[in-house]
């Protein structure tokens, strides 16, 4: 079973989406790295997950995407597109995992992760 492990709130304006979430939740935000500011919600002992804010592409106010995280990314993504997913991102290395991001059937972007 593939879970999902992250979630990310794009915006136009990240550096006020951190200030809002860090005041209103109390949520951890790391430092700022690729436009992007990691989110810790809580203790790991918790059920929940974290994840991050992003800054939104140019033409896009904002929006709310989910991460999966998948034992094989090139599989997953064949499957994906096999069952009528599109590809937005194809697989992306960085270090100590991939990343690539698709659009299912219903234009709802998701990401998935293969961590090495």
């Amino acid at each position: 079973m593939n879970r999902v492990v992250l979630f990310d709130l794009g915006s136009q304006d990240p550096e006020g989406a951190t200030r809002f979430y860090s005041e209103v939740f109390d949520w951890k935000i790391g430092n700022e790295n690729w436009n992007y500011w990691p989110v810790t919600t809580g203790s790991s002992v918790l059920p929940g997950i974290d994840g991050g804010i992003t800054r939104s592409p140019e033409g896009f106010t904002q929006r709310v995407q989910v991460t999966i995280q998948v034992e094989s990314i090139d599989e997953t993504i064949s499957k994906a597109l096999d069952n009528g997913a599109k590809l937005d991102k194809d697989k992306m290395d960085f270090g100590d995992f991939y990343l690539a991001y698709l659009f299912d059937p219903q234009e709802i972007r998701f990401g998935l992760i293969q961590y090495k």
